[in-house]
């Protein structure tokens, strides 16, 4: 069962992605369940930067629109097995075992691609199965079987570069800087020369967790930088993605998620390890105050 995730407030919106990816489901005939998230701190665990988003089967494949039926049907005609594999739609008779996806026994049911005769009593679900007697096959093998797990494997390939060029889309030009803080030269958010600008980005719903992470940068910067704040050497800036005119930045600096992100001089790096030290307010400011250092040293 396709298990079919929406991550909001319950705004309009997020009851509009619910309907289409409803009618989405219904109109390929895909047996599935949709579950409204509205805890901002299950929406956070996601890394959500902005709502509604759209999870399937526990991974999340947009956020910040409303998808179209015609859109969702793209992430939601291509279920794996559950081994793992991708089903193809050749429909064969199961006499002893399972096929895939934990078929049951004497059922007619899609079989996984590419796999070799089954043997009575073998799953031949992910290559799991043997070579044995010439029985009925699981997966295709006569001549017309070889051709619908062909035309399933393009389909496939047609649905996921689809889904390769929207997210490619979505995440913009320039590829995600690493947790330790990949350098990344950007030129769509201007700034004055030599200036450090310490941004800490959130959305609307904020969590104990977002507050904290904010509360902990802003000390780290202010405790080992009081003068070079005072002179506007460095600026501290909580911005948040979801007001008008903020948008833009989740493209700029290729966010995923609530996180801290230092500019100068066009040159960028996130800090997304903050999450992981949040918890460690010591381990948190060394990490935030060297990190500031070696903005400002070129580093």
């Amino acid at each position: 069962m396709t298990k079919i995730q929406i991550l909001g407030s319950g705004c309009d919106k997020c009851r509009k992605l619910a309907a289409n990816a409803q009618l989405a489901a219904e109109q390929l005939n895909l047996p599935f369940e949709i579950e409204k998230i509205e805890d901002i701190n299950q929406i956070t665990a996601f890394g959500v930067m902005m709502t509604p988003a759209l999870a399937v089967n526990g991974k999340v494949v947009s956020s910040g629109k409303v998808l179209t039926p015609d859109e969702i049907t793209g992430f939601l005609s291509a279920p794996s097995c559950d081994c793992g594999g991708q089903c193809a739609s050749t429909e064969t008779k199961i006499t002893e075992s399972s096929c895939c996806c934990g078929t049951p026994v004497e059922s007619t049911a899609p079989c996984c691609e590419n796999k070799g005769p089954k043997e009575e009593s073998t799953s031949c679900c992910c290559g799991g199965g043997s070579t044995g007697q010439e029985t009925t096959s699981c997966c295709g093998g006569g001549g017309d079987g070889k051709k619908k797990i062909m035309t399933i494997v393009l389909l496939i390939f047609v649905v996921a570069s689809i889904v390769f060029m929207v997210v490619k889309q979505m995440k913009g030009a320039s590829s995600a800087a690493s947790a330790a803080g990949t350098e990344q030269t950007i030129s769509a958010v201007p700034q004055m020369n030599d200036v450090l600008t310490v941004y800490y980005f959130h959305g609307n719903q904020r969590c104990m967790t977002c507050n904290k992470i904010e509360q902990l940068t802003q000390q780290a910067v202010e405790n080992k930088y009081p003068g070079e704040l005072a002179s506007g050497k460095i600026v501290f800036r909580a911005v948040n993605v979801e007001e008008p005119g903020n948008e833009h930045f989740v493209k700029d600096f290729s966010l995923t998620t609530r996180s801290v992100v230092m500019q100068q001089n066009g040159k960028f790096k996130k800090f997304d390890e903050v999450w992981t030290f949040v918890r460690e307010p010591e381990k948190f400011t060394e990490y935030i105050q060297d990190g500031a250092a070696q903005m400002m040293e070129g580093k």
